[in-house]
């Protein structure tokens, strides 16, 4: 989710402010996800290590992605054919396989470092964090709206 947000930041001095921004929260989270799992320092150093990696295979698989949603529209305005349309579609598909793919081999990995119960409270930390960003950024809109 994060990463279709900054692909879609237009460039120039608000989407670096808003790169900025995304940078301070992709730090914020590693130190609440090495807090959360109470990781000691060499473990959380491992843990940190191949999540920027893997970070950074998700990005490049989302910029793929975004550039074959970008061709799907414009495949749909020029009214293209059902052949050139379901190229695009199985082009689409393996971007999400390969997103899937990258996801399965990451927590793979992480059984280097971590036991099968780790893993499983670090997917739950995925999902917590991101549940309560979603609900700070509806706080934060919301206290928009208002003023």
């Amino acid at each position: 989710m994060m990463g279709a947000l900054v692909y879609a930041q237009p460039p120039g001095p608000m989407g670096e402010r808003f790169q900025h921004q995304m940078e301070r929260l992709d730090r914020y989270k590693k130190i609440r996800m090495v807090e959360a799992l109470n990781l000691d320092d060499e473990t959380g150093l491992k843990l940190v290590t191949r999540y920027n990696k893997h970070r950074e295979r998700m990005r490049e698989l989302e910029s793929e992605r975004s550039v074959l949603i970008d061709k799907l529209d414009e495949q749909v305005r020029s009214n293209a054919n059902d052949g050139d349309l379901q190229k695009s579609f199985n082009d689409f598909f393996d971007v999400e396989k390969k997103t899937s793919e990258a996801r399965k081999k990451f927590l793979e990995e992480l059984k280097e470092i971590f036991t099968n119960k780790q893993i499983a409270e670090f997917i739950v930390f995925e999902r917590d964090f991101m549940k309560d960003l979603r609900k700070a950024a509806r706080e934060v809109q919301k206290e928009r709206q208002e003023k």
